[in-house]
């Protein structure tokens, strides 16, 4: 595929930008003119800003030819499909049609009843809890516009339902019952007219204060589940801006219509899944009981099933959804990598997008998040249709894993990327064992979200040789600091407090810094990234942009040279795989091969055992880096702690937050906490 060009072309693994190391944004977007800087006068100039300060970008910068100048890797969460369909299921749908394959396919299925428990919901399940329709269409004197409720509706007024599954139920609050159809499908998946539909209305007990609505729930009499349809009638689109429906969407429609004017205060399909009590039900599909094979179990089928562990009547309520393990406001289904035709379909969809977006690779999100414990915390049930284990042990989690594995290659087979990213967070792939080899193999790059703070300690400190792993086996890795536990958590409203943490990261993150392996992010104390501008809650001075004030671009700009061998007569820190310790020097831990960190000791409280204080270092051609803590992490009252003066293995000048360099000096005094970036002295 000649498209392929773009994403296949040799990108530079060395950094461009700095002379002593890599450098990468995460996530950036939202741009916005900055307030109260002089140096930029609008969003573009950010952006430009942010383009050439960076090496690799996890996510992508939003313009087609700075990602293609620049080694981008999109976002991508290969194992969810959101519960509201957006661009990608939207794309999904649209090819699966095409190709004769079955959507439903592509997401796992509980096989029977189960409930989870939910010890907090998400907002994102009210689409399906609350039966939100997926758009409502309203067509009057034959235009179209987008149906927000309440709303009065005249004679001649038609209302268009559309549902991004089927049902066989809905509920409303009107005046009066309306006249309901289906749309009918042609043999090109677009709507061939519409069918009146036998409807059994049942009149709940309750009415608004006025007492004017009637509560309505229907039950439609299906001898079949009707088809779905793209939103094309009589050569128009019935859409009013649903970007779902523009790009390829099937959905199922129902046209209302009354006779006589009418106010419609709300509608909502009747939901499938119950919450109560901290646990989510969810009915398990058997294909036992749909006798005829059409899809719907319907009320003959139900009552006869053979299978009454298993009550749902659409396969597609049987989903596997992460309930109580997914980011506020969102709503996911698990996905199915155990069909061969929808895998095929799914990894054409990163192809396709990636070559729109002048993506070098994607990197995927919480790769640890499958189908383990911490996803899903089964009451009773969890039998899955596609797998032979149960959801949340560690058996399913291991065979999901493989499974992911294997389409993460088919991913790397269609676009030939060498840039596959996961995010891994803080997490020692050693340490884990639902995590196979073979996923491991699959990923070329790692990002290690908020993997070194100001008060790691030291015990977490020698308990990180992680990454030297991954290098020795070829990968590379974002190394995320961050300024959560920090002096600016103590008082965020001096400048000095942020940028002594800014400086400690960057210590820190040269003491792991590999050239040509890593790549650093400076980033404040939360998950949510992005390029807009600082509020007096993530810095001392609020309206300038977020990633120009956390990467330290002058310090960065002074050249310390590459890590070189520990000077002589120092004693050598050690490395600790769960008590098996090894030297910073050595070439593996725990038979795991690992390039040598060469850190060793400036200071330290007593030469037997671990020390309860002390001072790391590492050596580099041109400089020097340390970081002084205590063995704990986040001992508060250590970031307060009395300077302790050290001496240093030479001359040294320290560099500061704005680039600026100390007088040179053999001894340096170094805070608790605190992290410092010296440059060797010039010699006269």
């Amino acid at each position: 595929m000649n498209g392929l060009i773009g994403l296949l072309a040799v990108l530079p693994a060395y950094a461009d930008v700095y002379p002593s190391t890599g450098t990468a944004w995460v996530l950036p977007g939202g741009w916005t003119d900055p307030l109260a800087t002089s140096y930029f006068d609008t969003s573009h100039e950010v952006k430009e800003w942010e383009a050439a300060h960076a090496d690799v970008v996890f996510g992508s910068m939003q313009d087609v030819d700075i990602n293609n100048e620049m080694i981008a890797m999109g976002y991508i969460y290969t194992q969810k499909l959101n519960c509201r369909p957006g661009r990608q299921s939207a794309w999904l749908s649209k090819h699966a049609a095409e190709e004769g394959i079955d959507m439903e396919d592509g997401f796992l299925h509980f096989s029977e009843d189960t409930r989870l428990v939910v010890v907090k919901a998400s907002s994102g399940l009210d689409y399906l809890l609350k039966g939100k329709p997926y758009h409502l269409l309203l067509i009057r004197d034959n235009q179209f516009s987008t149906a927000r409720l309440p709303l009065t509706l005249q004679p001649g007024d038609e209302l268009v339902v559309f549902s991004s599954y089927p049902f066989d139920a809905f509920d409303v609050q009107a005046t009066a019952t309306p006249l309901v159809k289906r749309n009918i499908t042609d043999d090109e998946g677009n709507i061939a007219g519409w069918k009146k539909l036998k409807v059994e209305w049942e009149l709940n007990i309750g009415a608004d204060k006025e007492g004017i609505n009637q509560n309505l729930t229907s039950e439609l009499t299906l001898t079949k589940p009707w088809q779905s349809a793209w939103p094309y009638y009589r050569h128009r689109k019935l859409n009013s801006g649903k970007a779902g429906l523009d790009n390829g969407l099937k959905t199922w429609m129902l046209k209302l219509s009354w006779a006589q004017e009418t106010t419609l205060a709300s509608l909502a399909i009747k939901p499938w899944l119950s919450l109560s009590a901290q646990q989510l039900a969810i009915p398990g599909w058997d294909g036992a009981n749909d006798v005829d094979g059409d899809g719907y179990i319907n009320d003959k089928e139900f009552a006869t099933r053979r299978n009454t562990g298993a009550s749902a009547r659409f396969r597609h309520q049987s989903r596997l959804i992460p309930a109580g393990h997914m980011w506020p406001g969102t709503c996911w289904y698990r996905v199915n990598f155990t069909n061969k035709e929808f895998n095929d379909l799914h990894a054409n969809w990163y192809r396709e997008d990636w070559l729109q977006q002048g993506l070098s690779g994607a990197y995927n999100d919480d790769m640890a998040k499958l189908l383990g414990s911490n996803q899903f915390v089964v009451v009773s049930g969890g039998k899955i249709s596609e797998m032979a284990d149960l959801a949340g042990s560690e058996a399913a989690e291991s065979e999901y894993a493989l499974q992911l594995a294997a389409f993460l290659q088919l991913v790397k087979k269609k676009t030939q990327t060498q840039w596959l990213a996961a995010n891994i967070s803080e997490l020692n792939l050693w340490h884990y064992s639902a995590w196979p080899p073979e996923l491991q193999d699959v990923v070329d790059v790692w990002l290690r979200e908020h993997y070194l703070t100001p008060a790691m300690g030291l015990q977490r400190l020698q308990r990180s040789w992680d990454s030297f792993a991954l290098a020795k086996a070829g990968d590379k890795s974002l190394v995320m600091t961050s300024v959560k536990g920090g002096l600016s958590e103590l008082d965020s409203s001096v400048a000095e407090t942020w940028h002594r943490d800014i400086e400690t990261g960057l210590a820190l993150y040269y003491l792991f810094n590999l050239p040509g392996y890593t790549y650093y992010h400076s980033w404040n104390q939360t998950f949510t990234y992005g390029s807009g501008n600082t509020s007096r809650k993530n810095w001392y001075r609020q309206g300038v942009p977020k990633n120009w004030v956390y990467q330290p671009t002058a310090m960065l700009e002074v050249d310390i040279g590459q890590p070189t061998v520990i000077p002589k007569g120092y004693k050598v820190v050690s490395l600790d795989n769960k008590g098996d310790k090894v030297k910073s020097t050595a070439s593996s831990i725990s038979d795991i091969p690992i390039k040598p960190a060469n850190w060793f000791w400036l200071y330290r409280t007593g030469w037997f055992g671990e020390p309860q204080e002390g001072v790391i270092a590492r050596n580099y051609s041109d400089g020097l880096v340390l970081y002084r803590a205590v063995r704990e992490r986040n001992d508060k009252g250590f970031l307060l702690a009395k300077p302790l003066r050290v001496s240093l293995p030479g001359e040294y000048q320290r560099v500061s937050y704005d680039g600026s360099l100390g007088e040179p000096a053999r001894y340096i005094e170094v805070g608790g906490y605190e992290g410092i970036v010296l440059k060797k002295a010039k010699q006269p």
